[in-house]
């Protein structure tokens, strides 16, 4: 496996219109994709922060907020990371085009690796 940067912060929350508008008309992020209580926007070429407003395990996993890294194959990655010592968080997941997977380091820390579409062309 070989990290090709960081690509993704994702950021639960009870209340997503607040959160929503403090992202994008405080920070002025562009919304990527929405939908009901749930958008990723653009931080800057390939990096993404994605909010969860609706309970469920998005937002569960992301109360903390979670850094994603980018690889080009998440199952390929799943597999480097069983023979390091992480431990897998669930299955892996996909939606819109993107495919990641939750993993705790060995002193437990929760991480992530991701695939998106396009990534290497958003720089």
């Amino acid at each position: 496996m070989k990290v090709k940067g960081l690509s993704w912060v994702g950021v639960g929350t009870d209340d997503y219109p607040r959160t929503l508008s403090f992202f994008t008309q405080t920070l002025g992020l562009e919304i990527e994709v929405e939908s009901d209580h749930q958008a990723i926007l653009r931080v800057a070429p390939g990096q993404q922060l994605e909010i969860f407003g609706r309970d469920g395990r998005g937002k569960t996993l992301n109360a903390v907020p979670t850094i994603a890294f980018e690889v080009d194959d998440v199952p390929e990655a799943a597999t480097a990371l069983t023979a390091g010592g992480a431990e897998l968080v669930g299955d892996i997941g996909s939606w819109n085009g993107h495919e990641w997977l939750y993993f705790r380091t060995p002193d437990g820390h929760l991480f992530e690796v991701k695939s998106s579409p396009g990534y290497g062309e958003l720089s």
